[in-house]
């Protein structure tokens, strides 16, 4: 175990002291105000931890990165927030780091490059490695550290993130907090290694254990690791032995442990430690001690002080900063407007139009993109290749691995590092290949991806464009044609579009890839070679806005993707009896366009919802119980729905085709409302 003592200065080691001596007076205080009622929620203390936020963030400038956990306060004093920034927060007030939304398991402070305290166990791991992609991009030599308990070791995540770091040799310093339990259950039970360091070799990084209760020692070995990191020799793992002296969470009765366990450790306190060692030196004695001391005590109840008298959010500000404020499009489509496709030769081509697939109007998207913005990346799997479906193709000739970064078959870290990489300045577009391989993700897409920009109150943005083809594909079978937009378009925080056409795929895209918060982008299998007029400039089809593709009177369909072909196919069988469908292709379904929706089917007063994906519970039941809600007295019929039939997607073509829908069931649906 590291423990040498570094050769520190007079001032340097007084200020160790000070930090430390301030984090434990703050968590004392917190610990009292929460038993006592004040604070609500919950509250997981540093006690007994100080030495390793103390001794690793003294080696850090403010320009380099953190991120951190639950037991987070340390880190961020360390970090250098404010006492009453923090007391604010864990008090819910509006003048708190984070304006009262994010609360102790969540504060940060995005100017000192605390990218967040994160209350799911390892949610920093592909952060961290996000943010040092971004500095390495900027040329800079900014640091990223990660913050993480030895419970997070075992997760998937740990490994995925540690051999992303190593193999592209980044420049992040994985600090595991080693205080020997895993919320209730101590390591020996789920570990299989004594010396958690060891993890380091099997990824080709350095790795140390040291004593994390010795100021010094933390110092002494992260100066190394984080000096290793800014000279590009890549990642270290850190195992910092230590001990928390209060339980999991303030209230938590410890039945685990044993108290002379406690005691034992007491012993071992890491500010007692230091106080003794500056002591012997010369440098410290009682009353300057005490200084120090009243001073954290005057610091602490000055920010309790103000927390008391701060101000509670107005519950009118509740919905503020799920998305940032972006002014209304200007550019691209006019909202509302009928559009075919140009005129020119029979196969819709102009001059000022060129036909493409769709994934050539991706790659073209893209390209542009990568033009206009040295801050735009490309990363996921294969796509030095082109991707799966072609959307990258010949990116990586122009713009290089180093803006074209295959990933590997791990689809939780390329969305973590995308999200740290968009919070530290980038603007990545991650390639999920099929949407089904999304949920391998969910936990970085739902809780990290989707709700930092409200969670840390409105301090950053995630501008990261996530794509993925969807739907159903010639027999391709139940884990490669599912279609799973309604579980985004449930979650605050994310954009959604699904483009039925090249022309769309290209506008949409570049917009996409402008828009400052997250942005699922869905191509459909089943179209991606289709091949329509593009117009062969740059342009950008807004978010929100709805394309009325084919006029009529008689009913209104709603559909997007795919489905919304099938609907113009149905409404042309239809014309043929007389029967005149408006057909509209929503094209973002978050945010909604909802209003040429609701202006179309209060004219024809029917309607049908289409897509592909499964009737129950899909997007469509939504917009229909808002039709329904809006519009309810002036409906001919109730809204029908088309959808999948509630049964994994079959392999046998005749199965597939019993639960697919396609231009007849729309066609059904739409004399069921006129009948």
């Amino acid at each position: 175990m590291t423990g040498t003592m570094p050769a520190l200065e007079r001032s340097e080691a007084l200020a160790l002291h000070r930090t430390m001596v301030l984090i434990r007076v703050f968590e004392s205080r917190v610990e009292e105000l929460f038993k006592a009622g004040k604070l609500p929620g919950f509250v997981h203390t540093y006690l007994g931890e100080e030495a390793i936020a103390t001794g690793v963030c003294a080696q850090l400038s403010p320009d380099d990165y953190i991120t951190s956990t639950h037991r987070g306060h340390g880190h961020a004093l360390a970090k250098g927030m404010s006492p009453a920034a923090l007391m604010a927060e864990l008090y819910g007030r509006v003048e708190g780091a984070c304006r009262g939304r994010g609360g102790s398991m969540h504060v940060a402070d995005f100017s000192l490059g605390m990218l967040g305290a994160n209350g799911i166990v390892g949610g920093g791991f592909g952060i961290a490695a996000g943010a040092a992609l971004a500095a390495r991009h900027r040329g800079t030599d900014h640091v990223a550290v990660c913050f993480f308990g030895d419970g997070g070791i075992n997760k998937g995540t740990f490994h995925e993130a540690l051999n992303f770091a190593s193999v592209h040799r980044l420049g992040v310093v994985y600090v595991c907090e080693n205080n020997q339990y895993a919320q209730f259950t101590a390591r020996s039970r789920t570990t299989s290694v004594e010396d958690l360091a060891v993890r380091a070799t099997a990824y080709g990084m350095a790795g140390a254990t040291v004593d994390g209760n010795d100021v010094a020692a933390v110092s002494a070995a992260a100066a190394e690791a984080v000096q290793r990191a800014r000279d590009g020799e890549g990642p270290t793992l850190l195992n910092m032995v230590t001990y928390r002296l209060g339980g999991h969470y303030v209230g938590d009765a410890e039945v685990y442990r044993d108290a002379s366990e406690v005691e034992e450790y007491r012993g071992r306190d890491p500010i007692q430690r230091w106080e003794e060692t500056l002591a012997e030196r010369g440098w410290l004695d009682s009353e300057s001690r005490a200084t120090v001391w009243d001073e954290a005590a005057a610091a602490v109840g000055d920010a309790e002080e103000r927390a008391e008298a701060g101000s509670l959010p107005d519950p009118e500000s509740a919905l503020d900063d799920v998305f940032t404020p972006v002014p209304a499009a200007t550019e691209g489509f006019r909202r509302g407007a009928v559009q075919a496709p140009p005129a020119g030769d029979p196969d819709g081509e102009t001059p000022e139009t060129r036909r493409m697939t769709f994934g050539q109007a991706t790659v073209d998207a893209m390209g542009r993109a990568m033009r206009a913005d040295d801050s735009v990346v490309v990363l996921g799997e294969d796509i030095s290749w082109g991707g799966n479906f072609g959307q990258f193709r010949g990116l990586v000739d122009e713009f290089a691995s180093r803006r074209v970064i295959d990933m590997p078959i791990s689809e939780a870290i390329i969305v973590a590092v995308a999200v740290g990489a968009a919070t530290a300045g980038l603007r990545p577009v991650a390639s999920m290949s099929f949407v089904e391989f999304t949920l391998g993700a969910m936990d970085e897409i739902v809780n990290q991806a989707s709700k930092f920009r409200y969670m840390f109150g409105g301090q950053v943005s995630v501008p990261l464009v996530l794509r993925a083809s969807d739907g159903v594909l010639r027999s391709s079978a139940s884990q490669h044609s599912s279609s799973l937009e309604g579980l985004f378009t449930h979650l605050p925080g994310l954009k959604v579009v699904a483009p039925s056409n090249p022309a769309d795929a290209k506008g949409l895209l570049r917009t996409a890839i402008d828009d400052p918060d997250p942005v699922i982008y869905l191509e459909h299998k089943k179209i991606t070679a289709q091949r329509g007029p593009v117009p062969t400039g740059d342009y950008r089809v807004p978010l929100g806005s709805a394309a009325v593709v084919r006029a009529g009177a008689d009913v209104t369909v709603v559909a997007y993707s795919a489905m919304a072909l099938n609907a113009l196919a149905a409404a042309e069988r239809l014309a043929a009896d007389g029967i005149d469908v408006e057909v509209i292709d929503l094209r973002s379904l978050v945010p909604l366009d909802f209003d040429t929706v609701v202006q179309s089917v209060a004219r024809t007063r029917r309607a049908v919802v289409a897509h592909e994906a499964w009737c129950f519970g899909g997007f469509g039941a939504e917009l229909a119980a808002q039709l329904h809600s809006e519009l309810f007295g002036e409906l001919e019929a109730p809204v029908a729905r088309v959808g999948a039939a509630p049964a994994p997607i079959p392999f046998s073509p005749p199965l597939e085709a019993a639960v697919v829908p396609g231009a007849d069931a729309v066609e059904a649906a739409v004399r069921t409302v006129l009948a």
